[in-house]
């Protein structure tokens, strides 16, 4: 299986590990958990932006400016 092998500062490993116990996770799954999230929710975010500007023309044709 693949592994990233990835550094952080002490302060920001502290972070980690005190929100991986809030969540009851290994810090492991948590920066799992959190990484593969993030992505996932970026991938969803450019998505939404890619249907909007596929459906603002036509929005913008049916409702003239101050109908909207």
């Amino acid at each position: 299986m693949p592994a990233l092998n990835v550094e952080f500062s002490e302060d920001e490993m502290a972070r980690l590990r005190a929100r991986a116990a809030v969540a009851g996770r290994s810090l492991k799954q948590h920066v799992h958990d959190v990484t593969v999230e993030e992505a996932d929710r970026l991938a969803f975010v450019e998505g939404a932006v890619a249907e909007a500007s596929r459906v603002l023309p036509g929005v913008q044709a049916r409702f003239p400016e101050g109908q909207r």
